[in-house]
């Protein structure tokens, strides 16, 4: 199991992300990745292409207003997530056609493509918990949302 409580800490939260448009989102992100630290700012651009790129090849929406943008990039130590909530949504071309409202970018390393699947698999897991987004949708607080997600892996 994953250590969410390390992998989406309260600073790893954007409680309402500014962007609707689906690259704007991602950039958005992986710059607030890099406003806490997590990734060096001079990565940004190129670990946003290498989520674009995947993203080119099919979409990353799931349903039920989740998406999970993801990539593996060279040069990073370690996994790295960060959760964004919209209200508006943002198209991730997901297979209901609807938007997302819960999106949570991973960065994984190159060589960590097993790890990789077994996070994706475990983030769409909490994600698919309805009762969940629905509590984490009326969240007040970044804290508040990593503990949600942390009970909700626990859950699993």
């Amino acid at each position: 199991m994953i250590n969410f409580r390390h992998l989406i800490s309260p600073e790893c939260i954007i409680l309402q992300l500014d962007k609707t448009e689906h690259e704007e989102v991602v950039l958005e992100m992986i710059g607030h990745l890099s406003e806490i630290g997590k990734i060096a700012s001079k990565d940004c651009y190129r670990y946003s292409q290498a989520v674009m790129e995947r993203e080119s090849q099919t979409g990353t929406g799931l349903g039920a207003g989740i998406a999970i943008p993801h990539a593996r990039v060279p040069g990073l130590k370690e996994e790295v997530a960060v959760y964004g909530r919209s209200g508006e949504g943002v198209d991730f071309e997901s297979p209901d056609q609807g938007l997302a409202h819960h999106v949570c970018l991973l960065l994984v390393p190159e060589d960590g493509a097993s790890n990789h699947l077994k996070i994706l698999r475990e983030l769409a897991k909490v994600f698919s918990q309805a009762d969940l987004r629905e509590k984490i949708s009326s969240a007040q607080s970044a804290k508040e949302i990593s503990e949600l997600l942390c009970i909700g892996a626990a859950d699993l």
